[in-house]
Formats: structure tokens, C-alpha cells, sequence
């Protein structure tokens, strides 16, 4: 019994050690901006503009991941599709992956959608090639 709890403990230390020296190796931790973005992206309403989108979301404070993260417009035949990229990720980081974002999509300037199965759809159904994730 004290060899298992022996074990444990120092297997205990071991990952402790291993989740500390992570800081040294460039992550960062991002999850008050998650928190805040994914609750402020659940009651986004259709027909918002993109000024009052950044208005309702707000800026970040941190200057690594600014909101919205970036921005990309595709034309669509008479349709213009803007899509702004918000931080919604994990929070522990070394560097920003387009899955670590939620998109938020205008079309002709009124917010008509968000999230990767709402843009993906939305992309294939106007033929706009996006980056995959």
C-alpha cells in the first residue's frame, strides 16, 4: 500500500513539474478572454451590425488577442460576406489556431451568423473558399 502511494505521489510531482515548466515554453493563458467572448457570442442576435457587434463583445485587454482577432471579407455574387474571428479557444496557448476561433459572419452588413458549422455551410452553399481549420 505505502509502494502504490509512493507511486502516486511522485507521479503526482512528476505531471506538476511538467504543467510548471509549460509557462517557460511560450503558453499563455487566455481563458478570462474565452470566458468573457464565448458568453457575449451566445446572445448575439441576427441582423446586428458589425459596430454593434464589436460593441456588445467589447475590446480585449489583452493586446496578444485583440477582438476580433481578424477580420476577412468575401464577395458573393451581389453578396458581401464579412467574418469577423473571436478568441473562443481553450486559453492555454503558445499560438493562435484558426480552431481556437469562432467566426462571426455578416452578410451584406447585417450579422446573419456564427460559428465553424454556420460558416462552413454558409461557404460552400456561395462557393467562397475559407481556410480550413
Amino acid at each position: 500500500m505505502k509502494k502504490r502511494l509512493r507511486s502516486t505521489t511522485m507521479g503526482l510531482l512528476a505531471a506538476s513539474a511538467i504543467l510548471s515548466g509549460c509557462a517557460t515554453l511560450g503558453l499563455r493563458d487566455f481563458s478570462e478572454i474565452t470566458r468573457q467572448n464565448n458568453a457575449r457570442i451566445m446572445t448575439l442576435q441576427r441582423g446586428m451590425t458589425p459596430e454593434q457587434v464589436i460593441e456588445h463583445i467589447g475590446l480585449s485587454n489583452n493586446f496578444r488577442v485583440p477582438n476580433p482577432v481578424r477580420s476577412e471579407m468575401y464577395p458573393a455574387g451581389d453578396d458581401i460576406f464579412r467574418a469577423f474571428f473571436f478568441y473562443s479557444g481553450t486559453g492555454l496557448v503558445a499560438s493562435i489556431l484558426d480552431s481556437d476561433l469562432t467566426p462571426v459572419v455578416f452578410k451584406n452588413e447585417s450579422l446573419d451568423g456564427w460559428g465553424w458549422l454556420y460558416w462552413e455551410s454558409t461557404a460552400k452553399q456561395y462557393n467562397i473558399r475559407i481556410r480550413n481549420r
